[in-house]
């Protein structure tokens, strides 16, 4: 029997945290962007569970759920099917069990909520591996519907190491009212992993911005929603309360085909989201280029490797951290543009075209 969760999600920082989620319980994971990359992984590999969002493109999560217990040939006609729905919206988990879905979980992912998840639905040889924090209760909970109205600060952390006093992105945090830190770091579960939230949503903010923009000119209003919905669940993460406010009432909009709405708003909101670009621009780590020192080739060899090898372990962490050592320096025009484009892939954990970039 397989022993491989797959999460299918369009959000790549809620796919990050849940996988990070994962690998801290010791189960191992394949990730799908699309209903369409799930359906192309079901065909090919067998799961013990199904971790779905249930609103992304392509096609939506209900509608993939279909096809893999009714329509295409594939190895998990049998398997457990979980939906993530947005805890602002009670609806979806109800309209999910109602389609057929074994349960379904909140997102932001709460980690005791997806232990819970894990207990119900893993077979008893994963269920007996389960790298338990020794503050966790060990006791069965109660299927359908797993109940999430806990205190947050119940929360177990993926990381235990505590939040370190006057972080230094921490402190640069504090004079922008638009984010509210602590409210990230309770979600996150640590510093180093707040940071990480940070930096994805910084790095993607130039190309989620114009997938919105694009969707509005062509009001494709499907996707729009969809996009915006995905907007609003990286606001929540970081603390970006009013991002996350402002793009929830779009969803809405969308949704309720409130087409006058987003046409008067929809400006507002991309201007506001793109503003964030210059708030957090700290994070870019990016000096003056007559100040750098050029780089060294067998250190630029070096690095190409290294992400080479952290493309195979498909290590994020590892591989943002390559990229930022190189704006320490003064690249070749060409590798410098090589990086800018691995940076934009890193966001959306490209990493074949990563791969296949630094081949070329």
């Amino acid at each position: 029997m397989s022993e491989t969760v797959l999460v299918v999600d369009d959000s790549k920082l809620d796919l990050f945290f849940l996988k990070k989620h994962l690998e801290f319980l010791g189960v191992g994971c394949d990730e799908a962007a699309s209903g369409r990359d799930c359906l192309r992984y079901v065909r090919n590999n067998e799961y013990c569970l199904i971790l779905m969002d249930y609103m992304m493109p392509d096609p939506d999560g209900i509608e993939t759920f279909n096809q893999i217990k009714m329509g295409i040939d594939n190895k998990n006609k049998a398997t457990p099917i979980v939906a993530m729905v947005a805890a602002d919206t009670p609806a979806e988990g109800h309209t999910c069990l109602d389609a057929g879905f074994d349960n379904y979980i909140e997102k932001p992912i709460d980690f005791n909520q997806l232990l819970a998840i894990l207990i119900i639905y893993l077979p008893d040889s994963m269920r007996k591996k389960l790298k338990l924090p020794h503050n966790t209760p060990k006791k069965s909970p109660e299927k359908k519907p797993i109940p999430v109205e806990q205190p947050m600060e119940q929360k177990v952390s993926m990381d235990t190491k505590s939040v370190p006093e006057g972080g230094d992105v921490i402190e640069s945090l504090k004079v922008i009212d638009d984010i509210d830190e602590q409210q990230g770091l309770s979600l996150c579960g640590s510093y180093d992993a707040y940071v990480t939230a940070l930096n994805i949503f910084y790095s993607s903010i130039d190309m989620k911005s114009e997938e919105i923009e694009n969707f509005y000119r062509n009001e494709d209003w499907e996707n729009y929603t969809i996009k915006v919905h995905a907007l609003k669940s990286s606001g929540n993460l970081i603390g970006a309360e009013k991002l996350r406010s402002d793009a929830k009432d779009l969803e809405d909009a969308g949704n309720a085909g409130d087409i006058d709405k987003i046409k008067a708003e929809t400006e507002d909101l991309l201007n506001y989201y793109r503003g964030f670009k210059q708030k957090l621009s700290f994070l870019s780590g990016e000096e003056d280029a007559d100040d750098k020192e050029e780089i060294p080739q067998s250190s630029l060899n070096d690095a190409y490797q290294s992400l080479l090898e952290f493309c195979d372990s498909m290590d994020f962490d590892l591989a943002d951290m390559v990229i930022k050592s190189m704006k320490e320096y003064k690249l070749p025009e060409k590798d410098e543009k090589k990086f800018e484009e691995i940076e934009k892939l890193l966001t959306n954990l490209d990493w074949e075209n990563i791969a296949r970039i630094i081949k070329e």
